[in-house]
């Protein structure tokens, strides 16, 4: 007997038993697949929202904490406490399931998230963010794993990029949310807390539900069949595949009654797991996939995180800068230093304002919509990833050259905007973890891929900051050399049309040996 899968192959079913691939490719793709699409959408905006949303709730909360400098920049790290926990959850979801991470980080993750908006000193709020960025963050890797092993392979790389569009309307969400909120002028009193609950805190609520959202959401859908069949449980996965095809609306009865046994592992200690886990990504034949795609995700979220937390700040800089309605020719940096040096000498004259620039909400909205679309835009040509991701470091290469060029002020603006494109090749090389690491080691080396990009992007902000105004044309050219080296390393990429069976022989070595 045969059966044609949806990727048009013609599979054999005979004795009604299959590899996992070709059985998981019979239970169709449908309403099951759309709504792990939706849940892990959300989730990927939500810990966006947590992480970045954050740095507007620090500038709206400055009053009523009492922030100086050193405790604003202490709070505005905060989010990225989360890549310290990134191994150990990788882990966790390597051994116990997505899934379960899932549920685990995102419902802990909203609690603490909730319980910020009645913060009642700055210390209480940097102890619950670092907390619950903690369980948040991690849990975007874990959506990649899940939604990735949850879809069929002719839609998994749509769905993918769909999904990191997603955590890229998170900016616009955050923003749009603020000029809704936080002009509010409510005030209730919280004796029995000694706080009076403002419109900040209602904005920090608000971007907290989203992980709750996706916390319920997922608690209507299954653990990855792939992950199950891959620890054995071989007879759970086939139910987990029969519930897919039928709520796919598959008319005919599944027609795979068992699937072929993978091998796994003895139980071993909990240090011996986590060394089988961990070093064979660092060995051959994965040595140099595992670098390859570290230094791209390192690029591509550390370019974007970097100039994301400043662009707020910097937009304004270059708004309120005295050489604005003066000179239409004085270029960038030299604006931001002009308008840096003269807020230096009226520093004493500021007064507490718990309000955001209109100029840094619209900038905000404008280019979160604009990297939205583009990216949704990306997912019809979701087959040529390379050529994608090539692209889209290019850009933000060309883009920080015109920056430090260009005297002209709205250009130089908007190519300092485009700087942030290279997010679209977030999601790009996410999706390459996904087909080129075996099942047992995708979750954890996508998690110390996160890891690392997120180090390096806490790196990144503090390097700027400390050298924007000295050397400021100096860090956008760095910058554009870092990129150009990122499309350097891109090319050693499998090709676009190979993707799907690139190391077959290693991957299924390594498979089996699991």
């Amino acid at each position: 007997m045969c059966k044609i899968s949806e990727n048009g192959h013609s599979v054999s079913t005979r004795n009604n038993e299959m590899n996992y691939d070709d059985a998981f490719e019979l239970s169709g793709h449908g309403w099951y697949n759309r709504f792990a699409l939706v849940a892990c959408s959300i989730i990927s905006n939500a810990v966006a929202l947590d992480m970045f949303g954050f740095s507007i709730v620090v500038a709206a909360a400055r009053c009523d904490l009492n922030l100086g400098i050193e405790e604003t920049g202490l709070l505005a790290s905060a989010p990225f406490a989360g890549l310290l926990f990134a191994f150990p959850w990788g882990y966790y979801a390597d051994m116990h399931g997505r899934r379960k991470a899932l549920l685990l980080s995102t419902s802990i993750g909203f609690l603490f998230a909730a319980l910020g908006s009645l913060a009642t000193s700055w210390q209480v709020m940097l102890a619950l963010k670092l907390i619950g960025c903690s369980f948040s963050t991690p849990a975007f890797t874990f959506t990649i794993a899940y939604l990735g092993e949850c879809t069929t392979s002719k839609h998994r790389s749509q769905y993918l990029f769909i999904m990191n569009s997603m955590n890229l309307a998170s900016e616009m969400v955050s923003f749009s949310l603020a000029y809704l909120i936080l002009p509010l002028t409510f005030n209730v009193p919280m004796p029995w807390l000694s706080i009076a609950y403002r419109s900040w805190r209602l904005y920090v609520l608000v971007l907290a539900l989203p992980l709750g959202v996706g916390a319920v959401m997922m608690f209507f859908l299954k653990e990855s069949p792939k992950f199950l069949a891959n620890i054995g449980q071989t007879d759970e996965a086939l139910r987990v595949m029969k519930r897919i095809h039928t709520i796919n609306g598959g008319r005919d009865e599944f027609p795979v009654n068992s699937l072929k046994t993978i091998e796994t592992q003895r139980d071993v200690s909990l240090w011996r797991s986590v060394v089988q886990q961990t070093v064979p990504l660092f060995k051959p034949p994965l040595l140099s996939r595992t670098l390859q795609l570290f230094f791209l995700m390192a690029i591509c979220c550390s370019t974007n995180n970097a100039f994301i937390m400043w662009f707020p700040t910097i937009v304004n800089i270059f708004f309120n800068s005295p050489s604005t309605s003066s000179n239409n020719t004085v270029g960038f940096c030299e604006r931001i230093v002009d308008s840096i040096s003269a807020s230096e000498t009226e520093a004493e004259s500021v007064i507490c304002n718990d309000t955001i620039s209109l100029n840094a909400i619209y900038s905000g909205i404008i280019l979160g919509v604009t990297l939205t679309l583009l990216n949704l835009s990306v997912t019809r040509f979701a087959s040529y990833r390379r050529l994608v991701l090539v692209t889209f470091l290019l850009i933000p290469s060309i883009s920080c050259l015109m920056v430090g060029m260009l005297e002209q002020p709205l250009a130089s603006l908007v190519f300092f905007a485009l700087i942030q494109a290279s997010a679209v090749g977030i999601g790009n090389v996410a999706s390459y973890f996904v087909d080129l690491y075996p099942t047992s080691y995708r979750g954890l080396a996508t998690s110390l891929a996160v890891m690392a990009a997120r180090l390096t992007s806490l790196v990144s902000v503090i390097i700027i900051g400390a050298v924007i105004v000295d050397y400021c044309s100096l860090t956008f050219y760095f910058w554009a050399v870092l990129t150009l080296c990122g499309v350097g390393v891109s090319l050693f990429l499998p090709p676009d049309k190979k993707t799907n069976t690139v190391q077959p022989e290693n991957s299924a070595r390594m498979e089996d040996s699991t």
